[in-house]
C-alpha cells in the first residue's frame, strides 16, 4: 500500500535501495499539485529573471569570442590576451555579479521549497489539511539568507577538497549530500549540519554514492530521451536555433529558461531521494521512527460522537 506522506511516521522508516526510489516517486505522486504550486510560486519567478540575466551575459561573451566564421578559423587578430581582457570587463559589471547572486538564490529556493514542504508534513503526528504555499514561504523566508551562505560554504569546502586531490573532493561531495535536509529538518547551524552529515554517511558512503549515481544516471537518460523526441519533432528548427543562438538574446533567453526548468525537474527527485536516504540512515543509527511508534502505544483513539457513524458502521470496538 502506497503511503500518502502526510505524517511523520510515513517518513521515518528504514528503506532499502529500491524502496528509496519508490518512496521518492510515491511522494511526488501524492504531492505533485501542492509541491508544484509552491515551486511555481516561489522558485520560478526568480529563476526566470536569473535566466534572462544569464542569457544576456552569455550572449555578450559569445559575441566577443566568436564574431564570425573567419575569426573562428583564424587566430584572433587583436591577440588572445586582449580578448580575455575584454571578457574580464564583462565579468566586472554589476549585471554579471547580480546573475551570480540570483543563480545562488534560485538554487537555494529550490532546495528550501522542497525540504520545507516536506518538513511541514513531517511535523504532523496525524494526517491533516494540505500544506499551503503561504506556510511553505514562511518556512523558506526564515531560512533563506543562512542557507544561501551555507550553499557557498559547502561549495567552497568541496571545491577545496577537489583542489587538494580528487578523492577528498569526491568524499566531501557525497559526505555533505545530506547537509541541507539536516539543516532544515533538525534546525542545526552550519558546523553541526556539516559534522552531522559526515556522521550519518560514515559506513554508508558507497551506498549513498550509488544512490546518487543511479538517480543522476536515470535522470540523464530520461532527459536525453526527451531531448531526442523534441529534436525529432522540431526537425530543421534545431539547426536554425543553433545558428541564431549567438546572435539573438531572445533565443538565448528562451534557451536558458528551458534549461532552468529542466534543472528544476532534475533537482526534485534528486533532493527527495537524498531526503529518504537521510531518514533511512537516522532510523538505522538512532531508531527515531521506532521511538515514535513506541510513544504512540497505549494512546486511545479520539472518542467518536454518535453522529460520526452510520448504522452499518462498526464504530470503535
Amino acid at each position: 500500500m502506497a503511503l500518502l506522506y502526510n505524517q511523520e511516521a510515513d517518513f521515518r522508516q528504514e528503506r532499502n535501495f529500491g524502496q528509496k526510489f519508490s518512496a521518492t516517486f510515491e511522494f511526488i505522486g501524492a504531492h505533485w499539485r501542492g509541491l508544484g504550486r509552491a515551486l511555481l510560486t516561489i522558485v520560478v519567478p526568480v529563476m526566470l529573471v536569473s535566466s534572462i540575466l544569464t542569457a544576456i551575459i552569455q550572449t555578450q561573451m559569445t559575441q566577443l569570442l566568436l564574431r564570425g566564421p573567419v575569426e573562428i578559423a583564424q587566430p584572433y587578430p587583436d591577440g588572445f590576451w586582449a580578448r580575455i581582457g575584454t571578457l574580464s570587463q564583462v565579468m566586472a559589471t554589476p549585471m554579471y555579479w547580480l546573475s551570480i547572486v540570483l543563480g545562488t538564490l534560485t538554487t537555494t529556493l529550490i532546495i528550501l521549497t522542497i525540504y520545507c514542504y516536506l518538513l511541514l508534513y513531517l511535523r504532523r503526528s496525524a494526517p491533516g489539511p494540505a500544506v499551503t504555499v503561504a506556510e511553505v514561504w514562511a518556512e523558506v523566508r526564515a531560512r533563506l539568507f543562512a542557507n544561501m551562505l551555507s550553499l557557498w560554504g559547502v561549495g567552497l569546502v568541496t571545491m577545496l577538497g577537489f583542489l587538494v586531490l580528487f578523492i577528498p573532493g569526491m568524499y566531501l561531495a557525497v559526505g555533505l549530500s545530506l547537509f541541507f535536509i539536516i539543516r532544515v529538518v533538525e534546525g542545526k547551524d552550519f558546523g553541526d549540519s556539516f559534522s552531522r552529515s559526515l556522521f550519518l554517511i560514515r559506513g554508508k558512503w558507497w551506498s549513498t554514492f550509488g544512490l546518487f549515481f543511479v538517480t543522476v544516471l536515470m535522470l540523464y537518460f530520461l532527459f536525453i530521451f526527451l531531448a531526442a523526441i523534441v529534436g525529432l519533432l522540431s526537425g530543421s528548427m534545431v539547426g536554425m536555433f543553433q545558428l541564431k543562438f549567438t546572435e539573438s538574446p531572445l533565443v538565448a533567453t528562451a534557451f536558458r529558461a528551458v534549461v532552468s526548468l529542466v534543472t528544476l525537474l532534475f533537482y526534485l527527485p534528486l533532493l527527495l531521494v537524498l531526503a529518504f536516504q537521510y531518514f533511512n540512515l537516522v532510523e538505522r543509527k538512532e531508531g527515531t521512527g521506532l521511538y515514535l511508534l513506541v510513544n504512540q502505544l497505549g494512546q486511545a483513539p479520539a472518542a467518536a460522537r454518535n453522529n460520526d457513524y452510520r448504522p452499518q458502521d462498526d464504530g470503535e470496538y
